[in-house]
């Protein structure tokens, strides 16, 4: 069961492991103005979308890829990374609600984040946008998953997110890093006005936790 009380895990695992992080980010005060340094990253989400009408961060998927940062002034670091990711949702049966064929979407996207990282004692503190671009997705109607040509989602090719996160060092060249991932235009479907009103679309939301291993310092 993935609902918010189990997301406060990664705010949990983050205060448990910061007492390993009073020596600060040894690896990333090292990196000089201009230089350009390398990370492995790996991890888990919990998702949902917007607009579905499920609710809840029940859809638990994963992230993973590679990077590079440089400092580009002494209090911004900029980051650039390649990632594989699954997000998408789970519709959830409860007792209060059974549901006997829950629905699961799964959206799988190559993403290219564009990150800004400044230090907060000793957290480094991030935000930017994704660049997210559509492989496939998959629909399954309880333990059954549904062919191709009888879905009834269609993603969009190419999906802008806005993220924000926080890193916090446990050794030398390992970092936790926990991030909010929120859609900007719609994953599916479009936006549409009603006056100054906008309204439609369906929305990409995921909370990811993911360990980073430092490269090349």
């Amino acid at each position: 069961m993935y609902t918010w009380r189990s997301n406060l895990v990664f705010l949990f695992v983050i205060a448990m492991f910061s007492g390993f992080g009073q020596e600060d980010a040894k690896a990333t005060k090292r990196a000089k103005k201009g230089e350009f340094n390398g990370l492995i990253r790996g991890g888990v989400a919990s998702s949902q979308i917007y607009g579905d009408n499920f609710g809840g961060y029940n859809k638990l998927g994963f992230t993973g890829g590679i990077g590079t940062y440089t400092k580009i002034s002494n209090r911004f670091t900029f980051q650039l990374e390649i990632n594989y990711a699954t997000r998408g949702s789970r519709e959830r049966s409860t007792k209060a609600n059974p549901i006997p064929f829950p629905l699961r979407l799964e959206p799988h996207y190559v993403d290219v984040p564009l990150m800004l990282k400044t230090d907060i004692s000793i957290f480094e503190i991030e935000f930017g946008v994704t660049n997210g671009f559509l492989l496939f997705h998959q629909e399954w109607v309880g333990n059954s998953k549904t062919p191709s040509d009888q879905h009834v989602w269609d993603f969009n090719r190419y999906e802008l997110a806005g993220n924000m996160g926080i890193n916090t060092s446990i050794a030398d060249k390992w970092r936790i890093n926990a991030r909010f991932h929120y859609s900007i235009i719609p994953a599916s479907g479009s936006l549409g006005t009603s006056g100054i009103v906008l309204f439609g679309g369906a929305y990409n939301n995921a909370i990811t936790l993911s360990l980073h291993r430092l490269l090349a310092l």
